[in-house]
């Protein structure tokens, strides 16, 4: 006997599929980005042989104090962790040395010495650099761009070569330091900008859109 559709719904939740898929809207795609930067002040001219990347950690730091056995926990210093992303190698080896002479900008091999004094003081805007990732959906369209600030890189990685590896194209790893990152080109801030504030008149906007004296 068909039971009685038509109780109350007051305090359910929806149980139908195309609920989820409305309220989802498709989610993103791990393999749907594009990343951009400069080697040391040119445009790469190739983004599409990078072919993994990420959206960078985001980390602060915790504050741990004693207290009568517990730990009242407060935030602590913001760190950014080294950003890491894999390309593909060419025959030209083009990327590759590139970034090969990028790097050896910062301690020359042979003579341990850096290419120019404004290293040291990280004011020269050739080598140090801007870097985005953007994600992007399923119509071509950017869902949202992460940008990193004065990068360098720390590390370009290894080629692995074997008698033993078949079917299995060459790629490396580049591994780029930077100083802070701004989200969809707000410097830190969603939807908004961040003022100065010497003193006096309105603070600044926040993250959540309120405003900080």
């Amino acid at each position: 006997m068909p039971t009685n559709r038509n109780r109350s719904n007051a305090g359910q939740h929806s149980m139908e599929i195309s609920t989820f898929k409305n309220a989802f809207d498709g989610g993103t795609r791990a393999n749907r980005f594009i990343v951009s930067g400069k080697i040391a002040g040119e445009e790469i001219d190739n983004p599409l042989l990078i072919k993994a990347a990420s959206m960078p950690v985001q980390t602060v730091g915790i504050l741990r104090i004693p207290f009568r056995g517990r730990f009242a926990k407060l935030p602590g210093d913001r760190d950014y962790a080294e950003w890491t992303f894999s390309i593909l190698d060419e025959i030209t080896h083009d990327m590759r040395r590139k970034f090969e002479a990028w790097h050896e900008e910062f301690n020359w091999h042979k003579e341990n010495v850096v290419a120019s004094r404004d290293i040291l003081t990280g004011t020269n805007t050739d080598l140090f650099t801007q870097w985005t990732v953007t994600q992007i959906d399923m119509t071509g369209a950017e869902v949202r761009t992460i940008s990193l600030h004065n990068c360098w890189p720390v590390e370009v990685g290894a080629i692995d070569l074997s008698y033993d590896t078949p079917d299995t194209l060459n790629e490396y790893t580049i591994t780029l330091a930077y100083d802070y990152i701004t989200l969809d080109g707000g410097t830190g801030l969603r939807g908004g900008t961040q003022n100065s504030n010497n003193g006096g008149g309105a603070g600044r906007n926040t993250p959540l859109g309120g405003n900080q004296q």
